[in-house]
């Protein structure tokens, strides 16, 4: 930076004008630990504010992990009736294969089928009029 010698004239346009350089103000050794300290706790206070977000919206936040517990509830439920729904079928399909009586019942229902000589009677319901 160019410095222009005081004198008692006016500056002119070709002479720079430059104010002069701030002086930095010299801590004592308190003010300099106080001022450290005010750092240090503000820069933890965006640390864990930061921590404290990402914990709640993070990838595997508080919220993420309740979402993932109700879909496993949900998946649970699911197998559980699945489950259920298997057994009975296999118990049927052991019925249908080891008592006679059990494959007569369902070819007479599922297929429609009747033994010589019996008679079908269908009844329908009569639609109701509009």
């Amino acid at each position: 930076m160019l410095r222009t010698p005081p004198t008692d004239q006016p500056p002119t346009p070709d002479t720079p004008v430059v104010a002069p350089r701030a002086r930095r103000r010299i801590r004592t050794g308190p003010e300099a630990r106080e001022r450290r300290r005010r750092l240090f706790r503000y820069s933890l206070l965006v640390v864990s504010g930061l921590l404290m977000v990402n914990a709640l919206f993070g990838e595997k936040g508080y919220l993420a992990t309740i979402q993932a517990r109700q879909e496993h509830d949900e998946v649970e439920t699911r197998l559980n009736t699945l489950r259920a729904r298997n057994a009975a079928l296999i118990e049927e399909a052991d019925r249908l294969r080891h008592d006679p009586q059990a494959l007569e019942e369902a070819a007479r229902e599922d297929l429609g089928l009747i033994r010589p000589g019996e008679k079908v009677i269908m009844i329908r319901d009569r639609q109701k009029p509009r």
